[in-house]
C-alpha cells in the first residue's frame, strides 16, 4: 500500500477517534484559571489536524468521503450506545450501569447531535475554502481555512448545544474563550501538520 493511501486511512481513523472523544467530553463544562470551556475543546483541534492532512494530500472528492465516513462512524456509535442504554440491565443498581445510562441518556443527545452538526458543516466548509483558495502555499491555505471555519464551528456548536440551557452570560464567555483556545491550538498543531503533509508529498511525488 502506498504511503498516501496509508496516511489517508490513518487520518480518517484519527478523525473518527477524536470526533468521538470530543463529543463525549463536550458534555462536561470546566473552569480553569477563570476561563470557562467544555472538555471537548482540548481534543477537537485534532479533527482539523487530520482534516488538513487529508485535504492537502488527496482530492476534494476523497476528502469529503473521509469526513463523511468519520461522521457516519460516530453516528453509528452513539446510536448503538443509546440502544445499549435502554436495554434492560441485569444489575440496574450497579454504579457502572447507572453511569453508562446517565452518559448516554437522551438529555445528552442534544450536545452530541449539536457537535455532529457543527462538525459536518465546519469540515465541509474547510474543504471548500481550502480548495477554492488560489494560493500555492499549503500552510497559508490551511491557516486561512482553519481560522475562518474554527470560529464558525465554535459558535454553531455552542448555540445548538447550550442556547436556552446555560445562562447567556456564561455561554458568551464560553464562546469567547473557546474561540481563543481553538485558534491557539490550531496554530500549535499547524507546524506538525505541515511537516506530515510535506513528508507524504515527498514520498509520493509521482502522485502530485
Amino acid at each position: 500500500m502506498r504511503v498516501i493511501e496509508t496516511s489517508t486511512i490513518a487520518a480518517t481513523l484519527g478523525l473518527f477517534c477524536f470526533l468521538t472523544t470530543s463529543n463525549l467530553a463536550s458534555t462536561k463544562a470546566i473552569q480553569a484559571l477563570g476561563i470557562h470551556l467544555t472538555g471537548g475543546f482540548f481534543t477537537y483541534p485534532f479533527v482539523y489536524f487530520f482534516s488538513s492532512i487529508i485535504i492537502a494530500t488527496r482530492s476534494p472528492k476523497t476528502y469529503f468521503r473521509c469526513i463523511t465516513l468519520a461522521y457516519l462512524g460516530y453516528l453509528t456509535f452513539i446510536s448503538m450506545m443509546y440502544l445499549a442504554s435502554i436495554t434492560p440491565d441485569s444489575d440496574p443498581n450497579s454504579n457502572y450501569s447507572q453511569s453508562f445510562n446517565l452518559i448516554y441518556s437522551l438529555n445528552n443527545y442534544r450536545v452530541y447531535l449539536a457537535s455532529l452538526c457543527a462538525y459536518f458543516v465546519s469540515t465541509f466548509m474547510f474543504g471548500i475554502i481550502f480548495s477554492s483558495l488560489k494560493i500555492n502555499s499549503i500552510s497559508i491555505r490551511i491557516s486561512i481555512s482553519t481560522i475562518v471555519v474554527s470560529l464558525v464551528d465554535v459558535k454553531l456548536f455552542l448555540a445548538l448545544a447550550y442556547f436556552g440551557v446555560k445562562d447567556n452570560d456564561i455561554l458568551i464567555i464560553i464562546m469567547f474563550w473557546s474561540s481563543v483556545a481553538k485558534l491557539v491550538a490550531q496554530i500549535v498543531l499547524l507546524p506538525p501538520a505541515i511537516l506530515i503533509i510535506n513528508t507524504i508529498r515527498d514520498r509520493d511525488e509521482c502522485y502530485f
